[in-house]
């Protein structure tokens, strides 16, 4: 085991069936557990690709501090890889996201910069306003860097059909900036793999799903691509903190509010499809840092 490090296991995360929450005559219910990723949540996968990648073709230098613009999750994830590897970095969040994410990452080290609550897309003019400044600042752009895409083609696309043998007919994710969906979507489709790819989005600009990205037409992730979605659902906020609180009661699984967005509409596919068909959800973080937040009842 000498010279295993922490960023040797990301990926390669479980599919945990739910044994409660799927009722009898419904599609089995399995979910892809990214929230057992070493800092908590599927945002691992993408960070660990582009800086790997970025080493490779030296847009990445030693001297160079790594920016993002993130609800929390890839800046906890950046935090962590970051200072592994010796880096600096410094993300840019609205102030409404949970204080627990913004304590997460300075305990790693990482700068934190908070931008106004109004525009849910606040964030991201900040860190492309400083990524023009390419002799201070690595851009990460989780948003718009292929890698996004292609961490999630290698790895939970591929992932998925080894561990389900290509046998599944449904896929349910979140839309944040749209890299598990485009990346699983793809390796789908070069494997012929016929599983519908359902997206999931909150109602409203809003909203406190942190993590996923409402499509109001303001801003749309440069790496998205529509034709590659089934069919994109909206939950709204009690839904999906409701499911999530369930999640955790029902199956022992304490995620955050996406992932409760995330099964609601996978438990409807599963509702849909019926007995002897299999939904895979994904379950995005792990519900610690959003204590805070209305997920976790007071008294």
């Amino acid at each position: 085991m000498t010279g295993v490090s922490v960023l040797d296991h990301i990926g390669n995360t479980p599919l945990i069936p739910l044994r409660r929450m799927a009722a009898p005559g419904m599609a089995a219910i399995l979910m892809k557990m990214e929230a057992w990723n070493p800092s908590g949540s599927l945002k691992d996968r993408i960070v660990k690709y582009i800086i790997e990648e970025a080493e490779k073709d030296g847009s990445l230098q030693p001297h160079h501090v790594i920016i993002d613009a993130s609800s929390g999750n890839t800046g906890i994830a950046l935090g962590m890889v970051a200072t592994l590897k010796g880096y600096r970095s410094r993300i840019y969040m609205p102030e409404t996201k949970s204080v627990e994410r913004r304590r997460i990452m300075r305990s790693w080290g990482t700068e934190v910069v908070l931008t106004s609550g109004t525009d849910q897309n606040s964030h991201i003019w900040a860190a492309e306003d400083s990524a023009k400044d390419t002799d201070t600042y690595f851009y990460l752009n989780q948003n718009g860097n292929p890698g996004n895409v292609m961490a999630h083609y290698w790895g939970t696309g591929a992932e998925l059909v080894a561990q389900t043998g290509g046998r599944l007919d449904c896929f349910v994710a979140g839309a944040g900036t749209g890299g598990t969906l485009m990346g699983v979507a793809r390796y789908f489709a070069d494997r012929a793999c016929p599983a519908r790819v359902v997206a999931v989005e909150p109602d409203n600009s809003h909203s406190k799903i942190e993590g996923l990205l409402h499509f109001d037409g303001t801003f749309v992730p440069p790496i998205w691509e529509p034709a590659r979605i089934h069919e994109q659902r909206r939950v709204g906020d009690d839904v999906a903190f409701e499911v999530a609180r369930r999640l955790a009661r029902e199956e022992g699984m304490f995620c955050g509010p996406s992932t409760g967005a995330i099964l609601a509409v996978a438990l409807e596919q599963a509702q849909e499809l019926g007995e002897g068909h299999t939904v895979v959800a994904v379950a995005c973080d792990r519900g610690e840092r959003y204590l805070s937040t209305k997920l976790v009842p007071e008294g």
